[in-house]
């Protein structure tokens, strides 16, 4: 078996403070005390300004919430590329340069390499009261070393995205529950046309590590103060072995999925019918296949045994708080009501496909207006894989020799295999009445 131990080898002087010292937990809300004792930071008198980068299109209307209902405290938001085109290196040479913003979309996985850099900000002093209000996972995807560098936003469940349409056309009465069911339909599906593929196969390593994931095998262990990489594993070689399975008998695609011009192109051909992602992928759908709106369908990721539930998780942000920023308490103000207001909760799920990190925004039985048109509706017998730790989204998260860990991250401790007992997958993927309980 391939396993590379990662060791912490040297601290920067920032980490070792932050790691070492004894806990300051002054709140940063004014309904709360410190919960050290420690005096928190005076608020700052007079309007203040400050710059928020990231990529998701809907937090520009968010922020246009938040200046309505704080005059005093403005936030302009700039988009940037996503993090892994572009958009991390615009945010830290912009932050080296003494220009950088206030406020950043990062992704969980991005978080310890955006600390080794010195571009983020410890919060847990004006942040600690209001993690309570966000599921465990998240928090822990958002801390280090039991800091907190970001206020999380959404997490991704993994869920089945298909075609109702082109279902009909091939006599498949359901979407399939298990991957033996997934097969089997593939199979027809070729049969009746080999041009038509019924899926796509994990795209990348960040894919393969999350479908691994649902078998129950981590990517990444921990061991006292060290942390282990084990791609070889059982799991991902059963993944590997059975996606690997299909692509030699001709039954998926060669092509991505959401966001990937080639899929784009076979799905308004009609020669794919399904794809397995984050539920976060009904944007790129909603985003570049607006003539298909209403044809694609959310069901459950298929499982390896029939009637265990067993889903996975992948991806997910926070809104950080950069190094440099003058004003963290107002910082994570702005952040705490991207993530929790019920308006701005409400507008990431409907105009964002945001799956909220908060609890109660992933039990707001609210629906979205009427007249919303969406890509993708939900499928009647649906049921939502709730979100636990996932590994890391990309290679950014693989610390170095340079890590400032003394502790394993929080997503390298293996997690369980979720299960998924109802669906929530409510606004941001529906655009039909039918319900999901």
């Amino acid at each position: 078996m391939d396993r590379t131990t990662l060791r912490n080898r040297r601290l920067l002087t920032l980490a070792t403070a932050a790691l070492l010292a004894a806990g300051v937990s002054a709140c940063g809300s004014s309904k709360s005390g410190s919960a050290s004792g420690a005096a928190a930071e005076p608020a700052q008198s007079g309007p203040v300004s400050m710059e928020f980068w990231g990529w998701a299109p809907v937090y520009e209307k968010i922020v246009d919430q938040w200046n309505a209902a704080h005059p005093n405290i403005k936030v302009t938001f700039k988009k940037v590329p996503s993090g892994g085109k572009g958009g991390y290196a615009q945010i830290t040479d912009a932050i080296t340069a003494g220009k950088g913003p206030c406020l950043a979309q990062i992704e969980y996985g991005t978080i310890p390499s955006m600390l080794v850099k010195n571009a983020v900000q410890d919060i847990t002093q004006y942040a600690t009261s209001d993690m309570a209000k966000f599921v465990p996972s998240a928090v822990s995807a958002s801390s280090v070393g039991g800091k907190i560098y970001g206020v999380p936003v959404d997490v991704g469940p993994m869920v089945l995205f298909y075609r109702t349409d082109l279902f009909a056309k091939y006599g498949i009465a359901k979407p399939p529950a298990t991957w033996d069911e997934y097969q089997a339909d593939a199979a027809k599906v070729t049969a009746a046309d080999p041009s038509v593929k019924f899926g796509t196969p994990p795209g990348d390593g960040n894919d393969l590590a999350a479908f691994s994931l649902q078998t129950g095998q981590s990517w990444y262990s921990a061991s006292g103060s060290s942390w282990t990489v084990s791609i070889d594993n059982p799991g991902t070689r059963k993944v590997a072995a059975y996606w690997q399975g299909l692509k030699d008998k001709g039954l998926v695609a060669t092509t991505g999925n959401a966001w990937d011009p080639a899929f784009d192109k076979a799905s308004e051909g009609g020669k794919v019918l399904t794809f397995v992602n984050a539920a976060w992928a009904a944007g790129g759908l909603k985003d570049d296949l607006k003539d298909l709106a209403g044809k694609w369908a959310v069901a459950p990721m298929p499982t390896w045994s029939p009637g265990d539930g067993k889903s996975a998780s992948n991806g997910g942000s926070a809104t950080s708080v950069m190094t440099g920023c003058k004003t963290p308490r107002e910082a994570e103000q702005f952040a705490a009501f991207l993530s929790t207001d019920p308006q701005a909760v409400s507008t990431g799920i409907t105009e964002g496909n945001l799956y909220p990190a908060s609890t109660a925004g992933q039990n707001d039985p609210r629906s979205p207006p009427a007249t919303r048109t969406s890509a993708v509706k939900r499928s009647p017998t649906c049921t939502r894989p709730p979100p636990r730790r996932s590994p890391p989204p990309g290679p950014t998260a693989r610390p170095t020799s340079r890590s400032r860990r003394t502790s394993p991250p929080p997503w390298a401790r293996a997690p369980s295999p979720t299960r998924s007992p109802r669906c929530r997958l409510r606004r941001s993927l529906r655009s039909s009445s039918s319900d999901c309980r």
